[in-house]
């Protein structure tokens, strides 16, 4: 581990104190939860966005997008309803030629 110094608030410090207390950790692994919490979650929301933004402009399919997601097709589509997105559908110029190079 590499050690650093944090500035907080009185109040940060305090409330970190009871709660390390209360958990019975230390405050150093309070913070580190928190800082690995925000850079998961951010990575994550990241590449849903970059999966989404390849969706809509059709370089990826509704396959593609549901395993960028981690979640079957059918849960890719209520993912995308939820948001107000449209799903993409193929025309009949785009299908014939996938459907002869199959």
């Amino acid at each position: 581990m590499i050690r650093t110094n944090v500035m907080l608030t009185h109040h940060q410090h305090i409330t970190l104190k009871q709660m390390s207390a209360s958990l019975h950790s230390t405050l150093g692994e309070l913070v580190r939860d928190a800082i690995d919490s925000s850079i998961t979650t951010d990575t994550v929301e990241r590449r849903h966005q970059v999966a989404l933004a390849a969706y809509r402009e059709g370089f990826i399919s509704m396959g593609k997008l549901a395993e960028s997601l981690g979640v079957d097709p059918l849960t890719a589509r209520s993912y995308l309803k939820e948001r107000g997105l449209l799903q993409l559908v193929q025309g009949a110029d785009e299908i014939m030629p996938d459907a002869a190079n199959a």
